[in-house]
């Protein structure tokens, strides 16, 4: 996983709103772990153990969280917090590596927390039988590799809750996402317009409720503009007592329409024709930067198009390559 400036935490109000309600979920899940009976000498504790998976890079606000939650649990002598940390990244790895006093493993301080750190990629849950909590903070593109390690029926235990996130601006064209995805975005898109990134969210919202068995619930479905891209932060959860207290979250990025004009028009020369064809061709570039590259309107752009639809040929725009997959279904490749 790429490094992340921990500093950029700070300077996103809204990221780090989001990153305060997954808090709170964790908090209401945490609480789900302390059974509370009454006896006839007073009240009882029994408090059940949770697993944890996560991917920091070098931001660890989640993890010292779950570190301080687990105190809890050492005062009423009962369960612990496994928290199971990963990091692909060698660099970042060995700079992050024992850093942070709940590192250590320290049991005069952090009894009843456990903490493990893998150079490794993070896989499904494979420690936890219940009570399983993750947070497979991606930041790539939801591809089939990354939704199967995310919503894998091992990570739906009992009482789980698991966040993830993904990037929704789609670089290499909408066949990176899974199929079931893509088609949902296409009848989108079809019906409603616009780019993929407009519909990219609902789709894997739709594709991990499909995907996932029937007590699983979302509960978060939100979207953020990242340093770079616009993030999205998906929660999923088959916990009775997230399920009550916590209520759905939803927010999508209103995303500004670039206009389809230019102030300049003027005529083509066959030369720049045939270079805006070969453009078209290659998927590179968007409608707008191929207005600007030519200095043109959308109307000469979308002659050109016509003009390789019309001899055979497959053409469109980096951030629309439905037109690529009708235009195939259609030939039958």
């Amino acid at each position: 996983m790429a490094t992340r400036n921990a500093s950029n935490l700070c300077k996103n109000q809204v990221k780090a709103e989001y990153r305060a309600w997954v808090l709170k979920a964790f908090n209401i899940w945490l609480g789900s772990l302390f059974k509370f009976t009454r006896t006839s000498h007073g009240a009882n504790c029994k408090v059940d153990s949770a697993t944890v998976y996560s991917l920091p890079a070098t931001i660890w606000e989640f993890e010292q969280f779950l570190a301080g939650e687990s105190l809890l649990m050492t005062r009423l002598g009962g369960g612990e917090v496994n928290l199971h940390c990963f990091e692909s990244d060698w660099p970042t790895y060995a700079a992050q590596k024992n850093s942070r006093s709940f590192m250590l493993n320290d049991k005069t301080l952090y009894r009843n927390f456990n903490f493990n750190y893998s150079h490794d990629e993070i896989p499904v849950n494979a420690h936890g039988k219940s009570n399983f909590g993750a947070w497979y903070d991606f930041c790539g593109n939801p591809t089939q590799k990354l939704l199967d390690i995310a919503i894998a029926p091992q990570n739906f235990k009992h009482n789980s809750l698991v966040f993830v996130t993904f990037d929704c601006n789609v670089q290499a064209g909408i066949q990176v996402l899974p199929v079931e995805i893509q088609n949902f975005i296409i009848t989108r898109m079809e019906k409603q317009g616009g780019i993929i990134a407009d519909h990219i969210t609902d789709a894997v919202v739709h594709y991990i409720n499909e995907n996932t068995g029937n007590k699983v619930r979302c509960i978060m479905h939100v979207e953020y503009q990242a340093q770079r891209h616009p993030m999205m932060l998906l929660g999923f959860t088959n916990s009775r007592q997230v399920l009550e207290d916590c209520g759905e979250v939803k927010n999508r990025i209103s995303r500004e329409k670039k206009s389809n004009t230019v102030a300049t028009k003027r005529t083509l020369n066959e030369q720049e024709k045939k270079q805006l064809r070969s453009d078209l061709k290659s998927f590179k570039f968007t409608r707008h930067e191929l207005m600007e590259k030519y200095n043109c309107n959308s109307k000469q752009v979308g002659a050109q198009l016509t003009w390789v639809d019309r001899y055979g040929d497959i053409g469109g725009y980096a951030d629309d390559t439905m037109h690529d997959l009708i235009v195939k279904c259609a030939k039958g490749i």
